[in-house]
């Protein structure tokens, strides 16, 4: 993870959500969109910290996953 907890997502054109890959640089972040963009698709590059909705929402599943597993 980036230095306070910074990190960099995806944002694809006409989703609404976050890609769910977490890059630690910028950089690192436009090139994986520029080998995957589809022909004519656009992207930016959306920095986020601790507070990152994307993470946030991925950490909650893990942790119900988690929990369930444990409870069976």
């Amino acid at each position: 993870m980036g230095t306070n907890g910074l990190h960099y997502h995806i944002k694809w054109s006409g989703k609404p959500a976050l890609d769910w890959e977490r890059f630690d640089t910028s950089a690192d972040a436009e090139a994986s969109a520029r080998k995957l963009a589809l022909p004519g698709e656009t992207f930016t590059v959306a920095e986020h910290g601790e507070s990152c909705p994307r993470c946030m929402k991925f950490m909650k599943m893990v942790s119900g996953r988690d929990n369930n597993e444990a409870s069976t």
